[in-house]
């Protein structure tokens, strides 16, 4: 198998047009997953992949192929190499034109990119897709803060077929958000868990604090503040590692403080790895009992003034376990593969957590 994917890789556009061919031959039900056509770091293109290639082992259920494409408009891109995979993407239109029996078509939309998808069907519906019987677009919603000026667009999405939508977090997972966005919601949540992990305990951790990517306007501050007060301690901005380069830092680190969503991959991927995760609290992407955990705090300001007296206190095994077990057991509560998988069985049977 791997001498099949190293041949893939060198000759991407041979490889393409197979695959391309492949995915329109006979094809009566297509799945398409939308993806950034670019080597982009981010959870986001994780989180699709993953959902990529869970749908795939779930063929039973939606008796369709699946696909992984380029965003309309983004230039051709064969596969991502920052983490370990075999997705191949292929272009959208070029599948679609292969595609001349096609009787339904799921398209799966992130959220963020829901006017270009707009945009681009109004362009090709009377042409690519005029013979498919049956449209469903599908919104990704990954992140709370990119749909709120693109729910404007729902409404124009639904001239085209059905729509519904996906969501990764369990705080903005309610009735009130479904009737936001207008269109049925269903809570999907990440493929991952604590079983996806190598844990290391208090003695195996270094003196490392690792920093999430986002920018922040008091960044600069907190981690001159922190550099001040605990110059023993190094400090490491993710930029430019590999996913397994992450992994195996996150393993190592003590601390991790995110500038970001809060409860993202920052925050939840160290705790799964033994680490103490530092975070301000909101309430688009924590659930409540979040807040009551001490390296949460309630705003920046608190934060700023915490957060050195508390890597000193927390810095002991006692203490480090204690801390670290709370955050465990309430992501736990959370995020686990199986769970994932069947909540992505019950999206393709239909059965929405809010219809």
């Amino acid at each position: 198998m791997q001498v099949v994917h190293a041949y893939a890789e060198r000759h991407p556009n041979f490889t393409r047009s197979v695959l391309t061919r492949a995915a329109g031959f006979r094809t009566k039900r297509l799945i398409v997953f939308l993806t950034p056509g670019f080597e982009l770091r981010t959870g986001g293109v994780m989180a699709i992949a993953s959902y990529y290639r869970e749908s795939i082992a779930l063929r039973r259920i939606h008796n369709a192929k699946v696909v992984l494409c380029t965003l309309p408009g983004d230039p051709p891109f064969f596969k991502y190499n920052w983490f370990e995979n075999y997705n191949y993407i292929l272009d959208l239109e070029t599948v679609l034109k292969g595609c001349s029996q096609l009787d339904y078509l799921l398209i799966h939309i992130p959220a963020n990119r829901v006017d270009r998808i707009l945009d681009w069907l109004t362009t090709v519906s009377s042409t690519l897709l005029s013979n498919v019987r049956e449209i469903h677009l599908n919104i990704l919603l990954m992140n709370i803060d990119n749909i709120q000026r693109k729910k404007k667009n729902i409404p124009g999405l639904k001239r085209f077929g059905k729509v519904t939508c996906i969501t990764a977090h369990e705080a903005y997972t309610n009735s009130a958000m479904r009737n936001a966005m207008g269109v049925p919601l269903h809570r999907l949540s990440t493929c991952i868990g604590p079983e996806c992990y190598l844990l290391s305990g208090y003695q195996q951790k270094e003196p490392l604090l690792i920093v999430s990517p986002d920018r922040h306007p008091l960044k600069a501050e907190v981690l001159h503040r922190i550099a001040q007060a605990c110059p023993d301690l190094m400090i490491k901005i993710i930029e430019n590692l590999s996913y397994s380069e992450y992994t195996s830092l996150i393993r190592r680190a003590k601390w991790s403080l995110t500038f970001g969503e809060g409860m993202d991959g920052y925050f939840i991927e160290p705790v799964f790895s033994g680490c103490n995760s530092f975070a301000v609290y909101n309430d688009r992407y924590f659930t409540p009992p979040f807040s009551n955990l001490e390296t949460v705090y309630p705003s920046w300001d608190i934060l700023l003034e915490k957060i050195t007296e508390d890597f000193r206190r927390l810095d002991e095994a006692a203490a480090y376990n204690s801390c670290w077990q709370q955050a465990y057991d309430l992501l736990c509560g959370l995020y686990n593969t199986e769970r994932f998988r069947e909540n992505l069985r019950m999206f393709y049977r239909g059965e929405y957590t809010f219809p």
